[in-house]
């Protein structure tokens, strides 16, 4: 081959190479993306096992989870990234809670459950709509007498579900104040508590609150 025609060639190779390289790329990325979401998609379809194709929540959570919605597509090409470990586990939770309620019989009991699940998608999906995929929410408690700040309180929280499915109480690594937590989008019960002595515990009762649908969630727990 002449040394002319020979440049030519490599000239259009490298063209090609350097119109499919991006290409290419772009597919693996979406492929590994793609199987580093295969376990939310695993999740999600035992959960549809359970409250129906027709459920309207979750199938926006769906789509939230697996493609994102306007903050992520508009600064991002591609599905979002998986969802954090926390929040994985609060879907394994919701499939438990389903898992026990298809074994009562007492269908107003059974009903109890699923009607606590679905609340929990619900707040899944909206704050998932908010902020564009799924995401664990920065939780900061503080224990306060009158106006003060107390330190030293050890913090609880429990997913709130119904009676008949109570998952166990979970203590926050850091103490008061604040204690700082990471949590999934849901409805917990929040309580402290301080020994005072060998034989004597203060205890402030449980909050109810919504952790998600903002950045942050900032809970002052006052001493009574």
């Amino acid at each position: 081959m002449r040394p002319q025609r020979l440049s030519r060639t490599l000239i259009r190779i490298a063209g090609v190479l350097l119109v499919c390289a991006p290409l290419y790329t772009a597919s693996l990325f979406a492929q590994s993306t793609n199987d580093a979401l295969q376990p939310t998609r695993d999740r999600l379809a035992s959960l549809q096992t359970c409250l129906g194709p027709q459920n309207s929540e979750l199938n926006d959570l769906k789509q939230g989870l697996l493609n994102g919605w306007k903050v992520w597509k508009s600064h991002h090409s591609g599905p979002p990234p998986p969802p954090p470990a926390e929040y994985l586990s609060s879907l394994d939770r919701d499939i438990e809670a389903c898992a026990a309620a298809s074994q009562i019989k007492d269908e107003a009991r059974r009903q109890s459950i699923l009607s606590a699940v679905r609340k929990d998608i619900a707040i899944k999906s909206e704050d998932c709509h908010k902020f564009g995929m799924g995401r664990a929410v920065p939780v900061s408690i503080s224990t306060l007498r009158g106006s003060v700040t107390e330190n030293g309180w050890e913090v609880f929280y429990r997913w709130i579900s119904s009676s008949d499915f109570q998952p166990e109480e979970v203590r926050v690594p850091q103490l008061t104040s604040p204690a700082v937590v990471a949590l999934p989008p849901g409805q917990y019960a929040i309580r402290a508590q301080k020994k005072l002595s060998d034989t004597q515990t203060q205890t402030i009762a449980e909050t109810t609150i919504v952790v998600g649908l903002q950045p942050t969630t900032d809970l002052q727990l006052a001493i009574e």
